[in-house]
């Protein structure tokens, strides 16, 4: 069983103009917490690739959609975004012209730091989970260029 130190619960209106609010609040947390810029970009984007997936494809049956910060273990930093919505995403393996680049982006970001992702079930609501685990540790990349807060 881990031990969860730190955690921040978010929820947001299923709209466009949440989004901006999930990643300001995404941003204030992390680095209130210490992160690393690093880890605070990455955390930013991914926030609001998911967040935005949920006002694209699950707002008719998810008003609303649950995000959450925690650390486990002091070693990882865990990202969920829930809605009420059943529809399991599945990512394009490429990007597109009419879209499919949300989940695309997320995977290669989580890759990139070697961390790890997985859509699970909601019983309770009927939707599902998007839970992503990113190490705090930096990965053995190089840091990417240009990168800048939220």
């Amino acid at each position: 069983m881990s031990s969860t130190a730190m955690h921040h619960d978010l929820q947001v209106i299923s709209t466009a103009e949440h989004v901006p609010l999930a990643r300001r609040e995404t941003a204030k947390v992390l680095s209130g917490w210490g992160m690393s810029e690093q880890v605070v970009n990455t955390a930013c984007l991914i926030i609001s690739e998911l967040v935005t997936n949920v006002v694209q494809h699950a707002a008719v049956l998810s008003p609303t959609a649950t995000i959450s910060f925690a650390v486990e273990d002091g070693a990882e930093l865990v990202l969920t975004v829930a809605d009420a919505h059943p529809f399991k995403p599945k990512p394009l393996p490429a990007a597109h012209d009419l879209g499919g680049r949300g989940l695309f982006l997320v995977n290669a970001l989580v890759r990139e730091v070697r961390g790890r992702g997985q859509v699970i079930p909601e019983p309770a609501t009927g939707g599902k989970r998007i839970v992503v685990r990113l190490p705090l540790a930096p990965a053995e990349n190089p840091k990417r260029e240009g990168s800048s807060s939220c």
